[in-house]
Parts: structure tokens; sequence; C-alpha cells
């Protein structure tokens, strides 16, 4: 439940931070929009793909996490593509805010949706 409140709002917070170093470094600022926008996109889309698997069969589910799984780098590595072919100098920006929220989001997904909620036990010979 805490993941479906916190991660927007800071991944939101991440793009607007993007948005102002870019602005202080004397970077284009549309550019570091783009790639921050570009991992909201990351984001909506797994959370999409999350939700549909969540109620499928297995092997439905497998096709849904593995078709998002290409999606998701097809919209990054397209937008990336698209940027570095149209405006050469604004891609090290984009590159670097994708990754810098990227960072964020994998670091904050660990955080919100621990791997396991019950205490570790100890497997042995009894």
């Amino acid at each position: 439940m805490r993941g479906k409140v916190l991660i927007p709002g800071v991944l939101l917070a991440v793009v607007l931070a993007s948005a102002l170093v870019a602005a202080l470094a004397g970077k284009p600022v549309w550019a570091a929009l783009v790639g921050s926008g570009l991992m909201l996109g990351y984001w909506g889309l797994e959370a999409l793909a999350w939700r549909r698997g969540a109620t499928m069969s297995f092997g439905a589910a497998m096709g849904v996490a593995l078709g998002g799984m290409v999606l998701r780098m097809a919209l990054v590595l397209g937008a990336l593509v698209l940027v570095g072919v149209l405006a050469r100098p604004a891609f090290a920006t984009t590159a670097l805010s994708f990754l810098a929220g990227f960072t964020v989001y994998v670091g904050l997904r660990l955080f919100a949706y621990p791997l396991t909620e019950q205490p570790a036990r100890q497997a042995g010979a009894r």
C-alpha cells in the first residue's frame, strides 16, 4: 500500500529536481524532463504489468511480465535513440537524468515493496 503513494510522489520530485539541476548547470531543461519523464513512463508500464499480471494464471502472468519488459526497454531505448539522433548535444543530459531517476526508483522500490514481510526462519535438521 505504501508504494502506491510513495513512489509517484518521489518520482515527481525527481522530475522537478532533474529540471532544477539541469537549469543550474546550464544544460537543456527539456532534455532533463524527457529523461526523467522516461523514468516515469518506465514506472507506469511496470505498474500496469504488475496490476494486469496479478489477476492471471501463472503462464499468462509470465507473458505479461515478459511483454512488459520488452515494452519498457523499447520505450526507453527508442526515446534515447531519438534524442541522440535529433539533438545530439542534449543526449547526455537526457541519459543522465533517466539514469539518476531510475537509480532512485530502484532503491525506492526495494523500500516500498520488501522482498519478504515475514521474519526469516532457519532451515536445518531438527
